[in-house]
């Protein structure tokens, strides 16, 4: 499973460096991947397909979580699945504030 994968390797830092939550209950009805309350950023990790093989619930979903002020940072499964290390030196380095979202907009597609 590739949020046990991309888990592995944040946790350590969720303890010292950069406390990300994993589970993290929103809304009273869903769940994030992953939370970095600092930035209110949901690291969420995509089943098949950047962007495209989103469901509607998906999408209705993010759309709700945004409406309250956190930011996603998508990664495909895929990606997480063979490059561990990178994804989650990505992750961190979006909660260092090394890069910005914006960068990562085309980054898989």
């Amino acid at each position: 499973m590739p949020e046990k994968l991309l888990w592995a390797r944040l946790k350590t830092s969720a303890q010292n460096e950069i406390p990300i939550r994993r589970q993290f209950p929103v809304l009273g009805k869903y769940i994030l991947d992953f939370f970095y309350e600092d930035l209110q950023l949901a690291i969420e990790v995509d089943g098949n397909a950047f962007h495209d093989d989103r469901t509607d619930e998906d999408i209705l979903r993010q759309q709700e979580v945004e409406a309250i002020g956190i930011e996603f940072l998508r990664l495909p499964a895929r990606f997480v699945l063979r490059t561990p290390d990178k994804a989650a030196e990505l992750v961190l380095s979006v909660c260092r504030g090394e890069v910005q979202l914006e960068e990562l907009d085309t980054m898989f597609l």
